[in-house]
């Protein structure tokens, strides 16, 4: 229906334009759907077409077989350009609210000249747009490839997001309907995987007119049509004779045919998928929903969160008594050691459990004081398993040291409890903006996480502890001293700088495992260019050069 549609609005407007006159309505008296006011379907096609192949063009060329380079924060910075023209490009759709009669668009979406002066919403755009550029600056200073890969799943969501605020009157909305809104956006995209050429084809038919003009748009069509199927027919031809590949490699010099074809492949499907994914957001009305009257019967509720706060109530007391002060006996063969190492991991579960449940009794139930009541009581309790899962990892790194998901784990309960601080100020006050809050904590703290390379932290707490002298394990809990040097080696180049001083040389017993952390270190940073430098695997390099100069 909603390609129909914009095929329609394209097709009158451009016969309209031809023959001086103006526009005529489409379907349902739409002009035309995803274009900015003032603008016609004619330039729809060429314009969007245009951006989306020069953004194909620009993210191969940032992307292609780099990973965590310093090509990749001019890539977000090229992303958010390309999703501002396309708002400045598109009149952005709109809900129930339309009117049509006049074949103008108002309602959900924002308008590129209204959003700058709407401060709220300026300052929404512009937290999301200062946050993807800092989190795509941090991919190029580090080489951890956890943190590359979290970060990248936040650039993504959060350019999700940072589009639908700027289609769409995103206000109000909680968590719910933001990912509803997410995952209807992306099945949008799926949608609308054929419109790169369908656009085109309507496109160069409406120009009609002359048939020199026709032929040439047929020719055009052809032409991006046949894009796909010689890159795949040419690799395979490639694999299938060495003889035609050694001729093909001397044609193109120094470019690898496989470079070529795998370029042209990434460059064809970000084409494909970028067109795709801003044609569906300018031509999907996104449905208005009234406000959801909440129908659920809190006696539901308060009985069984009355239950949780007494089985917290009881569970938090042990961890006051026994854990926080020490002073009972524990069960008969259970050390004090192996009381705080047990259990950390399950009472992260239990808080995020918590974080749930809270928001769904708060969407769902009526408004009950003992309701809001009980779900205060459920949050403040939380704290204390916050407390309790950090203490029992803080002895259990005493014990046994610092790792990646042990630091980990201690960040996330720390982004738990700023969290459910929100948490309770949406219990009493239905219109705080949770989902806005909770973005915003999340995406603050892992800035800071990233930043603060978590390999080169661990690192320094595990150096710290060399040599140690070690202490009885199954008695009070204490520290030993740091001897698990092959873990090192499954680090970053991050440490590097800290694994190649020379007391650290002579503080490690284990150089085989030393040395076999250099050479992986070295192999990963001696061969980097302009396109794929990073700021980690650059210090690295310097840090090794001395070493590998002894040898």
């Amino acid at each position: 229906m909603c390609e129909e549609k914009w095929k329609e609005a394209t097709e009158n407007a451009v016969q309209a334009q031809d023959m001086g006159q103006e526009p005529k309505a489409g379907r349902n008296g739409a002009v035309k759907e995803g274009v900015r006011q003032g603008s016609t379907p004619r330039i729809a096609f060429p314009v969007f077409g245009a951006a989306s192949a020069a953004y194909a063009l620009f993210y191969t060329f940032c992307l292609y077989k780099n990973a965590s380079g310093i090509t990749y924060p001019f890539f977000v910075a090229g992303t958010l350009c390309y999703l501002f023209f396309c708002m400045e490009k598109c009149r952005v759709p709109s809900g129930d609210s339309a009117d049509t009669a006049s074949g103008t668009l108002e309602g959900q979406g924002l308008k590129a000249g209204n959003l700058w002066k709407d401060m709220p919403q300026k300052a929404v755009v512009a937290f999301y747009a200062g946050s993807l550029l800092l989190l795509g600056v941090s991919v190029c200073l580090t080489d951890d490839w956890k943190i590359i890969g979290m970060t990248k799943t936040g650039i993504f969501l959060l350019t999700v997001l940072l589009a639908l605020k700027c289609f769409y009157r995103t206000e109000g909305w909680g968590f719910g309907r933001h990912w509803s809104a997410i995952c209807r956006s992306l099945l949008e995209m799926l949608h609308y995987l054929d419109t790169p050429f369908a656009d085109a084809a309507a496109y160069f038919k409406g120009r009609g007119g002359l048939a020199k003009n026709l032929k040439i748009g047929y020719v055009l069509l052809g032409g991006v049509t046949a894009v796909p199927l010689l890159v795949v027919v040419l690799a395979l031809l490639l694999s299938a004779d060495a003889v035609f590949l050694d001729l093909f490699d001397k044609m193109l010099g120094d470019l690898h045919p496989e470079s070529a074809v795998l370029m042209g492949l990434m460059t064809v499907a970000a084409y494909i998928f970028t067109y795709s994914f801003v044609r569906g957001l300018t031509t999907y009305r996104m449905p208005e929903r009234p406000a959801k009257e909440k129908r659920g019967e809190p006696v539901v509720a308060i009985t069984f969160t009355l239950l949780l706060a007494a089985i917290y109530m009881v569970f938090c007391g042990i961890q006051v008594l026994y854990l926080f002060l020490g002073n009972r006996r524990l069960p008969e063969g259970l050390t004090w050691a192996s009381y705080a190492r047990q259990g950390f991991f399950q009472l992260l579960f239990v808080c995020l459990i918590n974080l749930a449940l809270v928001l769904v009794c708060l969407a769902v139930f009526r408004e009950s004081r003992i309701l809001k009541a009980l779900l205060t009581a459920i949050s403040l309790l939380t704290y204390i398993l916050i407390a309790s899962s950090a203490y029992r990892m803080t002895l259990y790194i005493m014990h046994y040291h610092m790792t990646f998901l042990r630091l980990f784990v201690l960040w996330a309960l720390a982004v738990i409890a700023v969290l459910f601080a929100g948490v309770i100020i949406s219990i009493y006050r239905e219109k705080f903006p949770l989902f806005l809050f909770g973005t915003a904590v999340v995406t603050v703290c892992y800035l800071c996480f990233a930043f603060a390379k978590p390999d080169y932290q661990v690192a320094r707490y595990d150096l710290a502890h060399l040599g140690e002298t070690g202490t009885d394990a199954q008695g009070d809990g204490r520290r030993g001293g740091f001897d698990d040097y092959w873990y090192l080696t499954a680090l970053s180049a991050d440490a590097a700088p800290l694994l190649a001083q020379e007391d650290v040389r002579e503080r490690l017993e284990n150089q085989g495992a030393l040395q076999y952390y250099y050479d992986k270190v070295w192999d990963r940073t001696k061969d980097m260019g302009l396109r794929d430098f990073n700021v980690s695997r650059w210090l690295a390099q310097r840090s090794l050069e001395g070493w590998y100069g002894e040898q």
